[in-house]
């Protein structure tokens, strides 16, 4: 299906437990989630490569994969090659490379080639891997028609708290709900002001 923008805007956004959608600003769903290997899940590890969560920044999501059809690429996803390694195991029913438009920390702007993906297992190697939610949001996905803008951000993240050396020291182009900074939780609404 052609997913070209009809005037609607999808945003999406990813805070490292969950990533939930908006639609013209109003709330249109969430699926859990996780991004990063097991251990490494945690916004300090953003600059490592396949491990750690994927950076923090804005992405355009293009538009969902399926796994190929063809018998010599199937073979080649069984032995861990091709352009599925390890099939519908590793990356579900489907996925959504994600586009980066730029990528707040600088020890993290190497890394590329995400995707929001599903698969039996949860982890990745920094794509934001929703196991068996990704079905349901390819059908959500499917049915906006169109492509998404994707914001990753973790506002409970403080680069320069003492503890996360390490960590990002720039925090340019990341979002914040308004006194998140200030608070030590935050509400769903203050998630999705961002989308208004």
């Amino acid at each position: 299906m052609d997913q070209r923008n009809n005037g609607k805007r999808i945003k999406l956004h990813f805070d490292g437990k969950r990533l939930n959608a908006t639609e013209n600003g109003r709330y249109a769903g969430g699926w859990d989630g996780v991004s990063g290997k097991p251990g490494s899940q945690v916004p300090q590890f953003q600059k490592f490569s396949d491990t750690g969560p994927i950076p923090e920044c804005v992405y355009d999501a293009e538009q969902l994969q399926y796994p190929p059809a063809d018998s010599w690429e199937r073979m080649k996803g069984r032995v861990g090659r091709g352009t599925w390694p390890g099939l519908e195991a590793a990356w579900g029913n489907s996925r959504a490379f994600l586009k980066a438009r730029s990528i707040a920390d600088p020890q993290a702007a190497h890394r590329s080639g995400f995707s929001i993906h599903g698969g039996e297992d949860p982890g990745s190697a920094g794509c934001i891997d929703l196991t068996d939610g990704m079905d349901r949001f390819a059908d959500f996905y499917r049915n906006t028609g169109r492509s998404a803008e994707l914001n990753a951000s973790y506002p409970g993240y403080d680069p320069g708290k003492p503890g996360d050396a390490g960590a990002a020291s720039e925090t340019g182009g990341r979002w914040e709900p308004d006194g998140a900074r200030n608070r030590r939780s935050f509400l769903l609404r203050d998630a999705l002001r961002i989308f208004e």
